[in-house]
């Protein structure tokens, strides 16, 4: 069996419309989701041994911010090209093409892949929400075999899932 986690990079910023799209950073509410969610999903057990993020910066960001609450579990990030896509095709056969080595894997990337991905192997939500962490077990043990009958939801979280309501 194999661990897939599946994250949408934190809340981006646009205040500089001029930026090009790849380059835009978190911002502040990203950063503290990004932090926060590492956080929480410190408490795993069984941590990514690889994080493959989207080469654009506020994947990238959000990767690192997960990176960094995996130690002293150590854990390989690397950045991918191909993750910059609106493609659940194009993340999937990227997922596919991992070494069987790996037995727990990060994906950071970005809507509408992510949202396409995660329903196609079991999760159904409208919305992948900003930072929001799906973990699927893979009943497999080679990932060119990932899809939705090999695949099962067993945690799904995001940072607004915690907010206490409002008092009337």
């Amino acid at each position: 069996m194999k661990l897939l986690f599946v994250v949408r990079h934190a809340k981006s910023s646009w205040d500089n419309p001029d930026l090009d799209d790849h380059d835009r950073p978190l911002n502040e509410r990203g950063l503290k989701n990004a932090e926060e969610m590492a956080k929480r999903f410190g408490a795993w057990l069984a941590m990514p041994q690889r994080i493959l993020s989207s080469t654009a910066e506020r994947a990238f960001q959000t990767a690192q911010f997960f990176e960094q609450g995996l130690h002293p579990h150590p854990t390989e990030l690397a950045t991918t090209v191909g993750l910059y896509t609106d493609s659940a095709h194009e993340v999937a056969e990227i997922i596919q093409s991992v070494s069987d080595e790996i037995d727990r894997l990060m994906v950071v990337c970005h809507n509408p892949a992510i949202n396409e991905l995660v329903g196609r192997l079991g999760l159904k939500i409208e919305n992948m929400p900003t930072c929001g962490v799906a973990v699927f077990a893979i009943h497999t043990e080679q990932w060119k075999n990932l899809g939705p009958e090999t695949s099962e939801v067993i945690f799904f979280d995001y940072p607004k899932r915690l907010l206490k309501p409002e008092k009337s």
